[in-house]
C-alpha cells in the first residue's frame, strides 16, 4: 500500500506538472519565458538538478544547473547528433570511443542520459537528464514523462515560431504598404497640360512597391522634362533607389536643365555614389519644347522608345550607359524636331517582356504595331488600348515584372 500511494503521489505529481505547464504556455509566446517553465515542470517531478534541450534543425540550446562556456557549447551541439543516431535513449557512460570528449563532458557535467525526443528523422532534438536527487538511476516511467512533457513544448515552440512568422509577414506588409504610400505620393499627381502635347502614363507595380519610376518635373521656360526609369531589381530595395534618384533629379532640374547630357552625367555621379556600383538603373530622359515642338532626349541604357511618325518608325538610343555603374559616364544628346500627329511611345522591359500562356513575348514590334494602326487616338486611348491588348495576350495573367507605359502625342 505505501509503495502504490508512493507511485500514486508521483504520477499525480507528474499531472500536476503538465497541467502547469500546459496552462503557462497558453500566455506565453517567447521561448526564453516557455523555456524555465518547462525545466521546472521537467526537473521538480523527476528530482533532478540538471538538464539540456537541444534542438539542431532551430539552432536552439537551453540548459539549467551547470555551465558551459563557448567551445563546450559548440562541442556539445556538433556531437549530440551523432551521439543519437538511430537511438531513442542512450546512457552517456555508454557512448563510444569516437565521442570520448563529448563523454567526458556531459559526465563532468553530471549528465548521465540522453532521450530523442523527435518524431521526425528529418529533426534532431534531444534531453539530455542529469540523475536524481538520491543518486538513483532514472527508471522508464521518468523517460515517459520527459518524453511527454517535452512533446508538449514541442507543441509551444512551433506556435511561438508560427507566431513570429505571422507577426513578422504582417510587420512587413504594414512596412510595404507604408513604403507603398510614399512611394505612390513621390508620382506626380497629374499630368502637365501642354498646349502642343497630350501625355499619358499606365504604372503598375507587381508589388506593393516596384522598381519602375516616371516623373514629371517642373517646367522652365516652355520646357517640360519627363523621365521614365527602371531601377535593377524588385520591391522596397528598389523603391528606396528611385526614390533618391527623385531627389537627385528634383534638385538638379533648375542648375542643369537646358544641358540633358550633362544633367545625366551628373545624376550619375551622384547614383553611383549611393549605390557603390551595386545597383543599376536605365533611364529615358526628355525634354519637351512646348513653344517650338521638339524633343531633346538622353537615353542611359534604357530600352529605345519609339518615336512613330505618319511615315517613319525611329528608335531613340542616344545617350550612354545605364545609371551607376560608373561614376565618370559620359552621354550625349539629340534634338529632333516634332511635327503634329507624332508620337513618343516609351517604356519599361515589363511591357514588351510580358509572356502569353505559350511562354512568347508580346514584344516591341507588336508595340510599334498597335500604335501605327492607333495613331488617330488620344494618348491616353493609346495607353489604355495598349494595355489592354497586353492584357488579352497574356490571358489576364498577372505581370512578371513592373509594367509603365509614358506616351507622348503631339496636338
Amino acid at each position: 500500500m505505501k509503495r502504490l500511494q508512493k507511485e500514486l503521489q508521483f504520477k499525480k505529481l507528474q499531472l500536476n506538472s503538465i497541467y502547469e505547464l500546459a496552462s503557462a504556455m497558453q500566455s506565453q509566446f517567447d521561448i526564453d519565458q516557455v523555456m524555465p517553465i518547462f525545466f521546472s515542470s521537467l526537473m521538480a517531478p523527476l528530482g533532478i538538478s540538471r538538464t539540456f534541450f537541444f534542438d539542431l534543425n532551430q539552432n536552439l540550446f537551453r540548459k539549467r544547473g551547470f555551465l558551459l562556456n563557448e567551445d563546450e557549447s559548440q562541442l556539445l551541439k556538433k556531437k549530440l547528433k551523432k551521439a543519437m543516431a538511430g537511438t531513442a535513449s542512450r546512457k552517456v557512460d555508454e557512448l563510444p570511443p569516437d565521442l570520448a570528449e563529448l563523454k567526458k563532458l556531459l559526465l563532468g557535467r553530471q549528465i548521465h542520459t540522453l532521450l530523442n525526443i523527435s518524431e521526425s528523422k528529418k529533426r534532431t532534438i534531444i534531453l539530455g537528464l542529469g540523475r536524481k536527487f538520491n543518486l538513483r538511476d532514472l527508471q522508464q516511467e521518468d523517460f515517459e514523462f520527459a518524453y511527454i512533457l517535452s512533446r508538449f513544448m514541442l507543441i509551444e515552440l512551433d506556435n511561438i515560431r508560427y507566431l513570429a512568422q505571422i507577426f513578422e509577414k504582417k510587420k512587413l506588409e504594414h512596412e510595404m504598404q507604408i513604403a507603398r504610400g510614399i512611394q505612390l505620393s513621390l508620382l506626380p499627381q497629374g499630368l502637365p497640360q501642354l498646349k502642343n502635347y497630350d501625355v499619358s502614363v499606365i504604372y503598375e507595380p507587381i508589388q506593393e512597391v516596384g522598381g519602375d519610376y516616371y516623373d514629371i518635373l517642373k517646367m522652365i521656360k516652355n520646357i517640360q522634362p519627363l523621365v521614365l526609369a527602371d531601377v535593377e531589381g524588385k520591391g522596397l530595395a528598389a523603391a528606396l533607389l528611385a526614390a533618391s534618384c527623385q531627389a537627385i533629379f528634383h534638385s538638379m532640374n533648375e542648375l542643369y536643365l537646358f544641358k540633358p547630357a550633362k544633367f545625366i552625367s551628373k545624376a550619375n555621379s551622384f547614383i553611383h555614389e549611393i549605390s557603390r556600383g551595386s545597383r543599376f538603373i536605365t533611364l529615358f530622359w526628355m525634354l519637351l519644347n512646348d513653344e517650338k515642338p521638339a524633343l531633346t532626349y538622353v537615353n542611359a541604357g534604357h530600352n529605345a522608345p519609339f518615336l512613330i511618325s505618319k511615315k517613319s518608325v525611329r528608335r531613340l538610343e542616344a545617350g550612354g550607359f545605364l545609371l551607376g555603374f560608373s561614376g565618370n559616364s559620359l552621354y550625349q544628346e539629340e534634338t529632333l524636331p516634332l511635327h503634329s500627329g507624332d508620337i513618343v511611345c516609351a517604356f519599361t522591359d515589363g511591357v514588351f517582356e510580358v509572356q502569353d500562356a505559350a511562354g512568347e513575348e508580346f514584344g516591341e514590334q507588336a508595340i510599334v504595331d498597335f500604335v501605327q494602326a492607333s495613331r488617330h487616338l488620344s494618348a491616353g486611348e493609346l495607353s489604355g488600348g495598349l494595355y489592354r491588348k497586353i492584357k488579352d495576350f497574356s490571358h489576364n495573367t498577372k505581370f512578371r515584372d513592373d509594367f509603365t507605359i509614358l506616351i507622348v502625342k503631339v496636338r
